[in-house]
Formats: structure tokens, C-alpha cells, sequence
């Protein structure tokens, strides 16, 4: 009996997000990609970016639990709304635990906190997963600008919802080794002090990931 290779395991549990909705798969390779990135650029083990990579991909598996309503993105009944991504959180966090995932699970586990996770990769994660969330379409709002989703960054660090100093390193490398001139000025916003020139060394990786994210939303719209 032959088993799967980590590839064709991927492929399988994109398969599943993309069949269940567009929005799961797309919110998926796009957190999984930047997971892939900031491991990089914040030096993590290969193995603690394949765990990220693998909580990116889980994240969403929980919606397989959900009714078609549910995944509409109109949220009219906020207790509703919580009470179903409640359900996706546990649900996501029990199929990576099923899978043999420990460290995804407890990755999963502890992310959706309004506080800063105990795990080190949950907190990583918790990060990464706020400004994706904040520079995708949802059904009630367009994307947040830059600006926009740096200031609930911010805001979360304030608040300690999450850590500050992963978030200032995320925004510190997203912004300074940005190509895009209104990127690097909304790091300068509410205290903000990234300097505005561009690297000699540029690295638009993030860049990249995000332009590849927007054509596929503006090709689905």
C-alpha cells in the first residue's frame, strides 16, 4: 500500500477547501504562502514553517462542518456568526489533532485568542492570519487598504490581542522592503517610523504574494 506524498497531501486539502468555497482555498494559499515567507524572513526552522504552512491549510478545514449559509460572509446574527466560527475553530483544531498534527493543533488551538497565545508559532500565526484577514474581501467590507489593516495591527498590539514585537517585525520587514511607495508612507502613520527609502537589496516577496491574492479575487468578482 503506497501513501500520499507531502505534495499530494496539500493538493488534497486544497481540493477539499476549494470545493467547499472559492474564499476558503484563496484565504488559505494566501496565509500558507506568507507563513512560507515571514518563516524566512524571521529565520524559523523548516520545520516550525511547515507547521505554520500546515495551520494555514487546517485553519479552514472546519468549514466542512458548516451549513452553506454559514459560509455567506452576512453576518446579520453577530451571536450566530460567533457561535459558527466557534464550531470552525474546534473543528479545525480536532482534524489536525486526528491527523497526527500536534503542533498544528496547538497552533490552531490557541491563534483565535484575544490575547497573546502561550506557543510561540500560535502567536507567529496570529499575526500572519490577522492581516490576511484584513487584506481580504469579506461579504460586508472590500479589502482594507495598507493603512487600514496596519492600524488594526496596531491596535491589537496595544490592546496585547496580540504580540507586540512579532507585530512590529512583521510590518517593520512588510513595509521597508516594499516597492510600493503608499506601503512604506502608512508605516509612518500613528507612530509608525519606518524610513521611507527603499533597500539597496529589495525583497518584494511580499509584494508578489499579495498582487497574485488580488488578481484572483478581481478575476472571481
Amino acid at each position: 500500500m503506497s501513501y500520499p506524498s507531502f505534495h499530494n497531501f496539500i493538493k488534497l486539502l486544497r481540493s477539499l477547501l476549494k470545493h467547499r468555497q472559492a474564499w476558503l482555498y484563496e484565504e488559505s494559499i494566501f496565509l500558507a504562502d506568507l507563513c512560507l515567507t515571514y518563516g524566512t524572513l524571521a529565520d524559523l526552522s523548516d520545520r516550525d514553517k511547515k507547521t505554520l504552512f500546515l495551520a494555514a491549510h487546517f485553519k479552514n478545514l472546519g468549514a466542512l462542518y458548516l451549513e452553506d449559509r454559514c459560509l455567506q460572509q452576512e453576518y446579520s446574527d453577530h451571536s450566530l456568526a460567533i457561535a459558527q466560527m466557534e464550531i470552525l475553530f474546534r473543528e479545525s483544531t480536532q482534524l489536525a489533532r486526528a491527523a497526527g498534527l500536534d503542533e498544528v493543533a496547538e497552533v490552531l488551538e490557541q491563534y483565535p485568542q484575544r490575547a497573546i497565545p502561550q506557543n510561540t508559532l500560535a502567536r507567529i500565526f496570529q499575526v500572519l492570519n490577522a492581516w490576511v484577514s484584513c487584506r481580504q474581501r469579506k461579504g460586508w467590507r472590500s479589502p482594507m487598504s495598507d493603512k487600514e489593516a496596519l492600524i488594526i495591527l496596531k491596535q491589537r498590539a496595544e490592546m496585547e490581542w496580540s504580540d507586540p514585537q512579532i507585530v512590529f517585525h512583521f510590518i517593520e520587514h512588510l513595509c521597508r522592503y516594499s516597492s510600493r511607495p503608499e506601503r512604506r508612507l502608512a508605516c509612518t502613520i500613528n507612530g509608525f517610523a519606518v524610513p521611507p527609502e527603499v533597500p539597496e537589496v529589495r525583497d518584494y516577496s511580499f509584494d508578489t504574494l499579495e498582487d497574485q491574492f488580488q488578481e484572483q479575487i478581481e478575476a472571481a468578482g
